[in-house]
């Protein structure tokens, strides 16, 4: 029951990041073809079948420049759904007279997003692949298929956090702010590092999406373990922090 509870509160956020990313997404797709003739646009396929390798990598990296967020947003947005809901109604403490432990709450909420945040990612990619592999003739589109999977790793680090955030603050804005802080906090402290001191310093979640966009123009490049690690530790560690401080908070 509290999955479905969850669902019917994130759901409106999730229907509106995956329109958000699944319009540009094959939009984008489509541009390449569309022409102006005798005073109406009329949509041109020859144009996708001149080069099809060149116009796959072209469309790819513009299908990116517009999903590549999405599994950001998903799980900043999302995270700051269910139990923040409940600590700002102020039912969570009704909640927790009910037989089952807090902890259940933070679980059964994460997995809930955690589906969400794969279907933001996949659904708009892989439509737009579908779409540009029926154009070109194609189908050898090795950034769009590992696009979404890579997305949501992003995703689930940020989900965490902002569940963790919005327990500290027992609040879904004030989660989001102390969030959106950290973050801005963060890549400042990157930037001051990589520009001024010149230092080389991994992105702590981007790097396996930066390696994404510089794929086919780096053949040479290696993946990015260090970033994708931090990803997969963060991921793990950050709802045991907002599990334990969910259990550590006061009714």
């Amino acid at each position: 029951m509290y999955i479905w509870k969850c669902w019917r509160e994130t759901r409106a956020g999730f229907f509106f990041i995956l329109i958000l990313s699944a319009a540009p997404a094959i939009l984008f797709t489509l541009v390449p073809g569309i022409k102006e003739q005798n005073g109406w646009w009329a949509f041109d396929r020859r144009e996708y079948t001149h080069d099809p390798v060149l116009m796959v990598r072209t469309v790819s990296n513009m299908i990116l420049s517009v999903v590549f967020a999405s599994g950001f947003l998903a799980g900043a947005f999302l995270g700051a759904t269910a139990p923040g809901s409940e600590l700002d109604a102020g039912t969570i403490e009704y909640l927790w007279t009910r037989p089952r432990s807090r902890a259940s709450f933070i679980w059964k909420h994460w997995g809930t997003c955690l589906a969400e945040i794969i279907l933001i990612t996949t659904i708009p990619t892989y439509l737009a692949a579908a779409l540009l592999g029926a154009l070109t003739g194609n189908w050898h589109e090795p950034m769009l298929l590992a696009a979404p999977w890579l997305m949501a790793l992003v995703g689930l680090p940020i989900l965490g956090l902002t569940t963790a955030a919005v327990v500290i603050r027992r609040s879904s804005t004030g989660g989001l702010f102390l969030t959106g802080g950290i973050v801005a906090a963060y890549m400042l402290l990157r930037q001051t590092l990589v520009g001024p001191l010149h230092l080389n310093v991994s992105p702590l979640f981007a790097g396996p999406v930066r390696w994404l966009f510089l794929y086919y123009e780096r053949d040479s490049m290696l993946f990015p373990w260090v970033s994708f690690t931090t990803i997969i530790v963060s991921a793990i560690l950050l709802p045991f922090v907002a599990q334990y401080l969910l259990k550590r908070a006061e009714v």
